[in-house]
């Protein structure tokens, strides 16, 4: 912009400055805003799965639907129950009550601790994922919170930057004016626009 462009028409400047300032503004609100975007999406599953932490009685419930014995429980019952048949035979005391129950009792054991280790490592994983969860939704939060943060600065920023464009010749004419005078003064008189006479 040429010194007599820039004397005509001084508002173009602020035009050209409110240009720069939506360029980097807008730059920088989309680079936050998939982590703002994630965030948000991922507060519902993560308020559910603290919904559901809440009520440990119904998790557990309903985990302990879709539990399957596993592979090695079923080998360790057995392998308990053909020592618990040795044992008792070996003893004389096959068919008996107190062989068949201390037989049962072991394998029960055994299934009790199968099903404790598949509840326990439900809960690891889903900690884990409500871990990985609030890590995304605390930096979609910052990055919202860092959008407002930029949307108010742009705002406070633009709007002074309208108000010196809309004021930009007036201000201009007014100096000029004022400086004039001043020469006008001098000229006829010796007056001295910061000062009265000489």
């Amino acid at each position: 912009m040429s010194w007599l462009s820039s004397f005509l028409h001084p508002e173009r400047g602020y035009k050209a400055a409110q240009e720069q300032l939506d360029k980097y503004y807008n730059d920088a609100q989309g680079k936050l805003q998939p982590y703002n975007q994630n965030g948000q999406d991922v507060y519902g599953k993560y308020k559910d799965a603290m919904d559901k932490l809440m009520n440990p009685g119904g998790l557990q419930d309903e985990w302990s639907k879709n539990y399957k014995e596993s592979d090695i429980a079923k080998q360790n019952e057995a392998m308990a129950s053909q020592h618990g048949l040795d044992a008792a035979s070996s003893m004389g005391l096959m068919g008996s009550s107190p062989a068949l129950q201390a037989i049962q009792s072991g394998t029960a054991g055994i299934v009790a601790q199968d099903r404790q280790k598949y509840l326990d490592d439900l809960m690891e994983k889903y900690m884990a994922g409500i871990g990985i969860g609030k890590d995304i939704y605390g930096t979609g939060a910052n990055a919202a919170g860092k959008q407002s943060d930029n949307a108010m600065n742009m705002g406070t920023n633009s709007a002074q930057n309208q108000f010196n464009q809309n004021n930009a010749q007036g201000d201009m004419f007014g100096k000029l004016l004022g400086y004039s005078t001043g020469l006008v003064g001098s000229a006829v008189g010796g007056w001295n626009p910061f000062g009265g006479k000489k």
